[in-house]
């Protein structure tokens, strides 16, 4: 069977059935890469944190205002506070004009 068409039918018990899922799921496995697996437990887990959050209650850690902020230099600093914002601004602003962007 080529990639993309569908089985379908009814078995005559469980077990045909059983088997024939068991073949194809053994052809379609061989097209699926590893990393697609790891990459749904990783996406299946983040979700369940969410979930898990919002039963307790609690905002995402995207719904949590701050002030703080990366420059383009790696350092983080507080932008409502001049003296750790100051040295900052000429690299964001080199690196918005180097983007073509203004904000």
């Amino acid at each position: 069977m080529e990639p993309g068409t569908w089985r379908s039918g009814i078995a005559a018990t469980f077990e045909a059935a059983r088997e024939a899922f068991e073949a194809a799921w053994s052809e379609l496995r061989l097209t699926i890469p590893d990393t697609a697996f790891a990459e749904w437990r990783q996406d299946r887990d983040w979700r369940a944190e969410v979930a898990a959050k919002r039963a307790r209650g609690e905002k995402l850690d995207s719904e949590i205002r701050s002030t703080l902020m990366r420059c383009v230099c790696g350092t983080t600093f507080d932008s409502w506070k001049t003296a750790e914002s100051y040295p900052h601004r000429a690299h964001i602003t080199a690196a918005r004009a180097a983007n073509g962007t203004r904000r």
